[in-house]
């Protein structure tokens, strides 16, 4: 090997050194390396997993959500139902006793503009008699004397209110 330029020694120090740095690279770099790309393997995986988890829950959390949602949407449209028709019977209720008020309103003012025409009657029926009996007075002042005049005033009013009992029977 030595006509070829090939240094025996050399060769065999170059092995040497060669298997030693390939075990000290094995030992020292490769092995920690691979452990270090192990672990971080072994990381990523359980980062996925816990991904997953998470994506899992988060899932169960929102059709949980949903369901929630959709029981409270089927509670209010059941409680907003009732309240319309409690409103309905309250306002039925309303309806009645504001139809009642009217009722008796109408009945009171009827009352009393039956009073009012009774006494508006008896008003003019008095200023009638009066202005009657002045009538008849002035007229019969200077035709009879005073007991013929008596006579005729109570002939008179006992007339009219035979007639006015009468005619407030008939109204």
């Amino acid at each position: 090997m030595e006509n070829l330029g090939i240094d025996g020694k050399l060769l065999l120090a170059q092995m040497i050194n060669f298997i030693l740095f390939f075990i000290l690279v094995k030992k020292f770099v490769v092995k920690p390396f691979t452990s270090f790309l192990n672990q971080e393997r072994k990381n990523e995986d359980d980062k996925n997993k816990l991904l997953e988890k998470l994506k899992k829950s988060e899932e169960a959390s929102m059709e949980a959500e949903k369901k929630m949602k959709d029981k409270m949407k089927k509670e209010f449209d059941v409680l907003f139902v009732q309240a319309k028709k409690e409103a309905q019977i309250i306002r039925a209720d309303l309806i009645k006793q504001a139809e009642t008020d009217a009722a008796e309103i109408k009945e009171k003012n009827k009352k009393l503009l039956e009073e009012e025409k009774n006494l508006l009657y008896r008003e003019v029926k008095d200023k009638i008699i009066k202005t009657s009996l002045m009538i008849v007075e002035n007229t019969l002042k200077e035709s009879l004397d005073e007991t013929s005049r008596k006579k005729v005033t109570e002939t008179i009013i006992k007339n009219y209110r035979g007639s006015s009992r009468l005619n407030r029977d008939s109204i």
